[in-house]
């Protein structure tokens, strides 16, 4: 008998809750929410449809403007691929020779219709003494290494900081085979004035087929001008 009492009620909550959780009422129209949230999507549809509409118009227009420039420019003309050839100044020295040992290409690369503030005229110094580092003292088993050693010493501190490039060369003595001539030519100082720096050094060989430096001198490449004098930069 306890077991049925209880069963009962049990049961009429199940059927209370099946009652409470069928269909809604027909009659209730849809959420005022989601049907102005469907409007202003279809809103947005129409808008981008609109927006579709004008880029293609766009589009065409644009293909239009292309085919008519290609049509106006002549064959010959379009080459996208082909760069134009570099014309060297007359005046740069041939390789392997003195001449062209200390000759500063960048010298050459410089736009002589270039505008320069009033009152600069850029020139370089005359050559004067230069004295080889301590560290560089000694000998090598090559001219280049003598060179090496000496853009490490003298140049290579201040490369991506005050100083854009450095370029070595070494020529060999024709008519001498125990002497050599080595160049280091410096390139774009961060200074108004001193825009560039070449040191010319002489190598010898030694008794035991190995090289060491000689006798060295420098000049400066100036940008605001050179001294009355032409042993400094102004």
């Amino acid at each position: 008998m306890t077991l049925r009492r209880h069963t009962f009620p049990a049961i009429l909550l199940v059927l209370l809750l099946i009652a409470a959780c069928g269909d809604a009422d027909p009659d209730d129209g849809p959420d005022p929410q989601d049907q102005q949230r469907i409007e202003e999507l279809e809103a947005e549809l129409d808008q981008l449809r609109d927006r579709v509409d004008e880029l293609e118009q766009e589009n065409e227009a644009l293909e239009d403007e292309v085919t008519a420039l290609r049509e106006a420019v002549p064959d010959d003309d379009v080459n996208d691929d082909a760069a134009a050839p570099i014309e060297w100044p007359d005046e740069v020295a041939d390789l392997w020779t003195a001449e062209g040992l200390i000759d500063q290409l960048r010298v050459h690369l410089r736009d002589p219709e270039a505008e320069m503030p009033e009152g600069w005229e850029p020139g370089m110094t005359d050559w004067a003494p230069y004295e080889v580092p301590d560290a560089v003292l000694g000998v090598y088993d090559t001219p280049g290494e003598v060179m090496a050693e000496l853009a490490a010493v003298a140049d290579a501190p201040l490369l991506g900081r005050d100083q854009w490039e450095v370029t070595i060369r070494v020529l060999t003595d024709a008519d001498d085979p125990d002497l050599a001539y080595g160049a280091l030519l410096g390139w774009g100082f961060l200074d108004d004035s001193v825009v560039g720096r070449d040191i010319r050094i002489t190598l010898t060989r030694t008794d035991d087929e190995r090289w060491e430096p000689g006798g060295a001198e420098q000049r400066q490449h100036c940008m605001r001008g050179v001294s009355d004098d032409q042993t400094a930069c102004i």
